[in-house]
This record gives C-alpha cells, structure tokens and sequence, in this order.
C-alpha cells in the first residue's frame, strides 16, 4: 500500500490537473461564445446594434398611404420604428423606412382624427411629424425613449442620434 504522503501527492496532482483542465475548457468555450456575439471589438467602441432578421422589417406592408384610420398602436408602432432609422439603440424591434412619403401619410392621419379623440397622444405625433416635415430630427431619440416608455420597453433604449454616415450604412443595410 502506498504512503500517505504518495497518496496525497497523487490526489493533490489530479486536483491540480483537474482544475487546470477544467478552467481551460471553460476559458476555451467562452472565448468561442464572445466571438460568436461579435463582441471581440476593440475597448472604447461601441458594440454593432443588434436587429433580429424575425422582428418586422418594414416591406411595406405597415404603409400608412390607405384610406384607413389605424388603430393608435398600430400608429406609434410606425411611429417608433421610423425613428430607428435615426437613433442608437442596443436593440430595435421595428424598422419602418422613414420617408417625406411616409412622413405627410402620417400627418394626414392625423388630420383625419383631429378633434375625435380616437388618438390619445395626438399633440405628441403631431409635434414630432411636423418637426419631421421640416428636416428636424433632434428630437428622434426623445421620441423613441417616449414611445419605448410607453410601450413598457425594457431592451433598446436610444441613447443618441446617428451620424449621418451611420445612418447612411443602416439605410442601405435594411431599406435598400
């Protein structure tokens, strides 16, 4: 039988080469997952937004150029997805193209109901189309933060506008 100096050696030696082994193949399998999220970028850039291929892209499909009034969801849901186009944010859900066409679409739905009370946050569209409508958007991240508050969001926070490179490069990305 071997001693018990031997025996502890020899278990102290598995431990060791058990510990090593282990935290090898777990630095190994996190190093993979960082670099499957693209998250292997140089300190001091901010990481790519994130856009799922399954959430809406817009095709044109959530047009606002019909006859028909849309229920407010359905408005502040186009509403926030054009601002996407504009604005920084860790995660969009919706993109809808914004577009002059699309911008006087919206401000004539908003003709359509003013004084029906059909649409509660009227003034807050209004304001923000028609700043739209003149060139403004400085006012894109405060609109989407609204409407993500509104809608009880928790992910995609807009935390600045982007460059017009920025948004160029996301432009051709999903509208072109």
């Amino acid at each position: 039988m071997p001693s018990t100096k031997t025996l502890l050696l020899s278990i102290s030696i598995i431990v060791i080469l058990s510990l090593g082994l282990g935290y090898w193949l777990i630095s190994d399998l996190n190093a993979k997952l960082v670099e499957e999220k693209g998250e292997t970028k140089q300190s001091g850039e901010q990481p790519e937004e994130e856009i799922d291929p399954d959430r809406y892209v817009d095709d044109g499909a959530n047009s606002t150029a019909d006859d028909t009034i849309p229920s407010e969801s359905h408005f502040m849901t186009t509403l926030h997805g054009m601002t996407h186009q504009k604005v920084y944010a860790d995660e969009k859900w919706t993109l809808v193209e914004m577009t002059d066409k699309r911008i006087e679409d919206m401000l004539a739905i908003l003709d359509k109901v003013k004084g029906e009370g059909e649409y509660e946050h009227y003034d807050f569209y209004y304001k923000a189309l028609t700043k739209w409508k003149k060139g403004d958007f400085q006012n894109a991240v405060e609109i989407h933060n609204e409407i993500w508050s509104m809608e009880n969001g928790n992910v995609g926070r807009a935390s600045r506008l982007l460059t017009a490179n920025e948004e160029q490069a996301f432009v051709d990305e999903h509208y072109d």
